[in-house]
């Protein structure tokens, strides 16, 4: 039997599945400062409609021992809150992952969140956002 030629794998990235059946990284934001009051931006990664399942904050640069934060569909804590303001004790350093607890699964349409910081760090210190859930674009021509 002659070779058929080299086997061939084709796999699709999360982002370019083109149905609202995969979970998939919806916004990310590293280096979030925890010590300002001024909201990281989380840009949606193409779509218009999603539904978030999970947060997770992670890589802190320090233990952030007394900041707070939240992620929002709205500047300064406005919007639709997708997870409340709460303590970061967890985050104590940059191989701990915080997976945050979702306040809606509702669908939403804001085409950025903000992570807003309810209480700053008063020291400098910084982690990292991943914003996770279902891309229900197709649902809503």
């Amino acid at each position: 039997m002659a070779n058929p030629g080299p086997a061939v794998t084709q796999s699709s990235h999360p982002q370019l599945v083109g149905t609202n059946q995969a979970l998939r990284l919806l916004a990310s934001f590293q280096g979030v400062n925890a010590n300002t009051t001024v909201d990281a931006v989380l840009p949606i990664i193409n779509a218009t409609a999603y539904s978030v399942k999970f947060v997770v904050f992670t890589n802190a640069s320090i233990s952030l021992t007394t900041a707070a934060a939240g992620v929002f569909t709205a500047p300064a804590a406005g919007g639709t809150a997708i997870v409340a303001n709460a303590a970061l004790s967890a985050l104590t350093g940059p191989t701990v992952v915080s997976e945050r607890t979702v306040a809606t699964t509702a669908v939403q349409t804001a085409q950025n969140l903000y992570v807003d910081m309810g209480t700053v760090q008063g020291a400098a210190a910084t982690f990292d956002v991943y914003v996770y859930g279902y891309d229900l674009t197709q649902q809503n021509p």
